[in-house]
């Protein structure tokens, strides 16, 4: 059995639950106090690393209502994914039939996503996205990059499992840690790198820089979702910039590692 495990936000889809809950959130996150609280919240979730509390937001908007003694001005996030209609657009649009031509290929499809599965799995099915098993938090009782958030696969018996994301903080360092096959998808790739060979990318000389700049932005962002910071930079195999060119990678690439076993 082959896997190919895809992250969903930037990668399969343009961050569905972050565009549902913005018109809900906009007019408290101008409230500095509110905004500040938040982030204080989710980074001290970060720090005691429990992964089925750091993407918690429904708790994480509890835990501050209390902490600031407001009355129940948080949407309710649970009716509002009920309710969604998400635009076709926020499915990328190479995805459905990439993911079909995959599954004719014998590959089996797994969404892994740091967000939780009882958040997720309701934008996973409205969005249509063909898959045969869901990797979240709440699931393997870990984060990415963690390579135990694999480990529902990692105990199966396996010829390969590919990892593709678009965060190198979360995605390749977690499938580097994993002894997975690592592809980085860069869907806001330069046409300079598009012009590149697919298979000569990573050996580009300006790739150790471009790493770093965007390694860095991402943890100033996201904050690093480990208890323990890699010793060495995210390491991809490949990079795409679509799901068509990771089917042209996989096609040249069939032969990989063999998957590794956690304990």
């Amino acid at each position: 059995m082959r896997w190919l495990t895809f992250d969903l936000d930037g990668t399969l889809a343009d961050w569905p639950f972050r565009r549902l809950m913005r018109p809900h959130m906009e007019a408290l996150l101008a409230e500095p106090t509110i905004r500040q609280a938040l982030r204080r919240e989710y980074l001290r979730r970060l720090a005691q690393g429990d992964p089925t509390k750091v993407y918690d937001w429904g708790d994480i908007h509890r835990a501050v209502r209390e902490q600031l003694g407001l009355p129940p001005v948080f949407p309710n996030i649970a009716q509002v994914l009920a309710e969604a209609v998400l635009e076709p657009e926020v499915l990328y649009p190479d995805v459905s039939a990439s993911l079909a031509a995959l599954r004719q290929q014998g590959y089996q499809i797994a969404v892994a996503t740091n967000g939780l599965a009882r958040y997720q799995q309701v934008l996973i099915d409205k969005l249509n996205i063909a898959y045969d098993r869901l990797l979240a938090p709440d699931i393997s009782q870990a984060l990415k990059p963690d390579p135990a958030f694999w480990k529902p696969l990692l105990r199966e018996p396996a010829e390969q499992i590919v990892h593709v994301g678009d965060l190198l903080s979360q995605d390749i360092w977690g499938a580097n840690a994993a002894g997975l096959k690592a592809v980085w998808i860069w869907r806001s790739m330069p046409q300079d790198w598009r012009e590149t060979p697919v298979l000569e990318r990573t050996r580009r000389p300006d790739l150790s820089k471009i790493i770093a700049a965007r390694l860095q932005r991402e943890l100033e962002e996201h904050g690093l979702v480990s208890s323990a910071h890699p010793q060495t930079p995210p390491r991809p195999d490949h990079i795409v910039a679509s799901l068509e060119e990771l089917q042209a990678v996989l096609s040249t690439t069939s032969e990989g590692p063999a998957t590794p076993s956690l304990p």
